[in-house]
């Protein structure tokens, strides 16, 4: 690499890029792939471009900020990037609403039919209006008529909903609409509106926040979005967020405030969408890890840092939306469904809920991979679950050319093993812009079956395929019909790999991969992200290997492995055995089922059954601190190297 490049890491999409120095931050975005909004090309009037850095140093507001961004995202370090230029290393945050195009969000995951019995009924009543001789006092009129004509007994009302009660009773004839709770009244509407019962289930994880939209009175998922959590900003993973958040009060309100402004953000969108009122969503439950809960609701997190990391409660929690500052209708409640521990929070519970994962016969993993990864093991009716930070890099974190699932993301990878030329799909086939998840775990596969690297994850020197790059590294290279266009336009490397492609012989591939490893652009594998993967599936295996031996079985004992959570969705599970993230087991024992803990959010909010099934799982829960077994250590070195390539199916 030139020595006038400079490093530009773009969150929360995962991308990295290199740019000249000194260069607009605009033009270097867009011409990095990544499509940044921009109505008025560039002058700063639009205020579309908003970025926010990070580290490095931050820019002074020029005059034209100052007119089109507030104090408070002035203060945050939010810019417009027409205005300034990449002068050093540095790493940025581009809003969703930034963006042209959203990433490759998982939502929803595989529902199974149960009985719809949600917590918020609505009842229609048609009231006897107040007289000289029936002085009857308004509340007290709505309680009889719900006794009388639907056993149902009232014994209290939201205190905003009393107030807005008289209005609503003599504007609409006295027939209204009751929205009741556990007893309690949590809306009142005019004429009948039992038809217009609606909930949102909210998955609240460090990388993405899923929401659906909820009819409760059918069960029905209306419409669902998902959207980056803007936290990444304060840090990529829970730590460094906790981290932040323990500075001080006003760090903990700034942390809080992004997320709640993103879920309401959310919930108006899906409501706009679908022509209702924020005012009509009468419920929303909520699951994420136990730093995420806390967070969402503004409590300390420092404990959550320090070892043995306890939560602030492990119980059940029923507040008032308007508390938590949540805009849905104004007597509304957030469930949140119990955390278990440090780091197994609730959406770990709606997992093992919505998979069943709690009552299943004989033995049986559940794994949820995200920045995150938690797995459960149900073995002889006993539940055990441990957390291990293996997420990030299957999330293309610390990965070079890593990036999450946006479009342009290499998702998969086939070699062949006599050319060293890789076959590569990018998510919306647009041109590579780096490499996600599915896709480094593809390409690692891929190169221990072409004897690329070997079962320690050093490069083989005799196969033929690898290169240095400018800084003298070894790399393996992605070459794809993609780079001819940017290859063409780099006078240095350009004709050499035209020329080389178009050819067949031995010297003609020696010439394409000499010409790709003198260009900056080429995306590529090297020998830091062989480790970083191998780290991560190591911490899952070992994981695994820690509950199997706390249970006393082997892992031919297990019937069965669910594969839950966004990257768990696109990954192929044959290249999960190849690169020893579980053993070689028959590929009918493992199952894929989307984002489980969306689903499990959204089943405790449409029956009070399974919201009691959920509080049950977690006290029967047994979590599992890895650190404090003697043989977690033998089992991570062991779980670091890949199978040889015998074993490889």
């Amino acid at each position: 690499m030139s020595k006038n490049k400079i490093k530009i890491e773009v969150e929360p999409i995962g991308i990295r890029f290199f740019s000249g120095s000194p260069a607009n931050c605009l033009k270097s975005i867009q011409d990095a792939g990544i499509e940044i909004k921009s109505v008025c090309r560039g002058k700063g009037t639009c205020g579309k471009d908003r970025i926010m850095f990070m580290n490095g140093s931050i820019k002074e507001p020029t005059e034209q900020e100052l007119k089109m961004l507030s104090k408070e995202e002035i203060a945050h370090g939010v810019r417009l990037a027409c205005q300034h230029d990449f002068t050093e290393d540095t790493s940025i945050y581009i809003p969703a609403s930034s963006l042209s195009e959203e990433q490759k969000l998982q939502v929803v995951g595989q529902e199974r039919d149960i009985k719809v019995d949600p917590t918020v009924k609505k009842y229609y009543i048609k009231l006897e209006r107040a007289t000289l001789k029936d002085v009857k006092a308004d509340f007290n009129r709505i309680k009889d008529a719900l006794k009388n004509t639907h056993s149902i007994d009232i014994n209290r009302i939201d205190f905003h909903v009393l107030g807005e009660m008289p209005q609503i009773l003599r504007e609409n004839g006295w027939e209204i609409t009751v929205s009741e709770r556990n007893g309690e009244i949590i809306l009142i509407e005019g004429k009948d509106r039992t038809a217009r019962n609606f909930g949102i289930a909210v998955d609240l994880g460090t990388t993405k926040i899923a929401a659906l939209l909820v009819d409760l009175s059918t069960g029905k998922t209306i419409d669902k979005k998902g959207v980056m959590n803007p936290q990444i900003s304060f840090g990529e993973d829970v730590m460094s967020r906790i981290d932040f958040a323990s500075e001080g009060s006003s760090k903990l309100s700034q942390i809080q405030q992004v997320v709640l402004d993103a879920i309401n953000g959310a919930v108006k969108d899906l409501c706009d969408s679908n022509a209702l009122k924020t005012s009509e969503i009468l419920e929303m439950t909520l699951v994420g890890n136990t730093a995420m809960h806390h967070l969402f609701l503004g409590l300390p997190v420092r404990q959550l840092g320090l070892s043995p990391f306890p939560a602030l409660t492990s119980d059940c929690l029923d507040l008032k939306a308007r508390e938590v500052g949540i805009n849905i209708a104004s007597g509304g409640y957030i469930y949140l469904m119990p955390v278990v521990a440090g780091f197994i929070g609730s959406d770990h519970l709606a997992m093992i809920l919505s998979t069943s994962l709690y009552n299943m016969e004989g033995n049986c993993i559940g794994i949820d991979i995200g920045t995150n990864t938690e797995i459960a093991l149900i073995s002889r009716g006993k539940l055990y679950s441990v957390s291990t930070a293996s997420g990030p890099a299957f999330e293309g974190a610390h990965i070079r050319y890593g990036m999450r699932a946006a479009p342009g993301a290499i998702e998969r990878v086939i070699i062949d093993p006599q050319t060293c030329i890789p076959k590569i799909q990018t998510i919306d086939d647009k041109e590579p812009a780096g490499i996600c998840g599915s896709g480094i775990l593809d390409a690692i596969a891929e190169m221990l079956k072409a004897n690329i690297i070997n079962k320690r994850g050093k490069f083989n020197l005799e196969s033929g395929c690898i290169c240095k790059d400018n800084m003298g590294n070894l790399q393996y290279v992605l070459i794809a019909d993609f780079h001819i266009k940017r290859m063409e336009q780099n006078q240095n490397c350009g004709a050499d790999f035209i020329k080389g492609v178009n050819g067949s012989s031995e010297k003609d591939m020696e010439l394409v991969k000499k010409s790709l490893c003198s260009c900056d652009e080429v995306i590529s594998i090297n020998q830091r992200d062989i480790v970083e993967i191998q780290l991560a599936k190591g911490a899952m295996r070992a994981g695994i290997e820690i509950l199997l031996e706390n249970a006393k079985i082997n892992f031919t004992d297990i019937d069965k492995i669910i594969i839950a959570g966004a990257f768990g969705s696109y990954i192929d599970p044959k290249n999960v055995i190849n690169i020893g993230m579980f053993p070689n087991v028959p590929l009918k024992k493992i199952s894929q089922v989307g984002n489980a803990a969306s689903i499990g959010a959204k089943m405790a909010l449409i029956s009070k059954d399974q919201r009691k099934i959920a509080e049950d799982i977690g006290k029967m829960d047994n979590y599992l601190e890895l650190t404090i077994f003697p043989s977690f250590s033998d089992h991570f070195a062991t779980s670091v190297s890949f199978p040889s390539p015998e074993e490889i199916i």
